[in-house]
């Protein structure tokens, strides 16, 4: 795991120096324009724009109705255009969000088993520690 993670990182590095060219169109500039990133960073605004879209959701079910029509509204298009955006994104990057919340889910899952049965087995080497010491002081105070 530990191994995989390096190497993870190291391809990370790397991908963030050659950079991965994301091509747009500058309205200013009324031309073409090319920013450089790496799958990484793309996998951070997908997540990025998830996020925030869940977000705008909550605050608009809880304050939707204090707000006007107009403000709604607004808070509906920006929800759309970023998971419109996210889905671009994943799409063409081969990200699936779900499946990587499921993975790490799985992942945390696994971790917290482990911990309660190294919980146990510390519990029970304590115990046996203990008893063995109880078992040698008892034994020198026969001698003495």
């Amino acid at each position: 795991m530990v191994r995989e993670t390096v190497e993870i990182t190291g391809e990370v590095i790397q991908d963030e120096a050659a950079g991965v060219p994301v091509r747009y169109y500058h309205l200013e500039r009324n031309k073409f324009d090319c920013v450089q990133s790496c799958q990484g960073d793309l996998i951070v605004i997908c997540n990025a724009l998830a996020d925030y879209a869940g977000l705008l959701s909550e605050y608009l079910e809880e304050e939707g109705e204090h707000m006007n029509a107009c403000g709604r509204i607004q808070y509906e298009l920006h929800i759309r255009r970023c998971l419109k955006i996210e889905k671009l994104i994943s799409e063409q990057i081969g990200y699936d969000r779900e499946a990587a919340i499921e993975k790490c889910r799985k992942k945390n899952h696994r971790k917290e088993e482990d911990v309660g049965e190294d919980a146990v087995v510390l519990a029970a080497r304590r115990k046996q520690n203990t008893s063995a010491r109880k078992t040698a002081q008892e034994q020198t105070d026969k001698k003495n």
